[in-house]
């Protein structure tokens, strides 16, 4: 089990390329546990990062961990204590909505994922396939998918893209709740109390300490 006093995450020697394109470069990285916000422009290498220290991308060299896990040789491990819900919904167009929260009433228990599909207005549309959703709705119908989570660590990645302000409250309001780890990121200010952030620039670091009002990334 990690060790809370151990970091979230860490990187060495870290190197991504694209054929000759330096995607992500960082010599070294520590975050501690806690609710992480990345921020950085398109294309500035944040989701890159996140991917490598998923598993889902292999460096081009470096050395990874991510809750004291080697993402590449202990995927199964980490999988048990990670949810991740990418920026792209990736749902199936015609998986119904009421299958999907069956689903999640297994792994995470059907009073708390029916609380949470209420507060997001979900169960009003329990009967629809996903197709039959508007962006915003099938957005929430995701991000339930990290809402009703229960594991160590849960990573966002534009958690906030295509909803309605209202909605972003109250998903932050939400997240800000739960007491599990989490990394996100966003370029959409949000009402969550962060405890640390990265600011991702060019494929670098140029930020990577405790949380402090920012310019944000539109």
């Amino acid at each position: 089990m990690h060790d809370e006093k151990n970091p979230m995450f860490s990187v060495r020697n870290l190197l991504v390329k694209y054929h000759k394109l330096v995607a992500l470069e960082v010599e070294e990285l520590e975050a501690p546990v806690g609710k992480i916000l990345i921020v950085g422009s398109n294309g500035s290498g944040k989701t890159t990062l996140i991917k490598v220290l998923l598993g889902l991308m292999r460096p081009t060299r470096g050395e990874v961990r991510l809750l004291g896990l080697n993402p590449f040789t202990e995927s199964n491990k980490l999988a048990k204590q990670v949810t991740y819900v990418r920026d792209k919904d990736e749902l199936p167009d015609n998986l119904k909505l009421s299958t999907l929260l069956d689903v999640l009433r297994e792994q995470y228990g059907e009073d708390n994922v029916d609380a949470i599909a209420k507060e997001l207005g979900l169960l009003n549309h329990k009967d629809k396939r996903l197709c039959e959703l508007s962006r915003g709705w099938r957005r929430k119908a995701s991000l339930l998918i990290a809402l009703a989570s229960n594991k160590k660590l849960i990573i966002m990645d534009e958690p906030f893209s295509g909803i309605d302000s209202g909605s972003r409250a109250l998903i932050s309001e939400l997240l800000e709740k739960k007491p599990s780890n989490m990394i996100i990121i966003s370029h959409i200010q949000s009402r969550i109390r962060f405890d640390h952030l990265i600011v991702v620039e060019s494929g670098r670091i140029t930020y990577n300490g405790p949380y402090k009002p920012i310019e944000w990334y539109s």
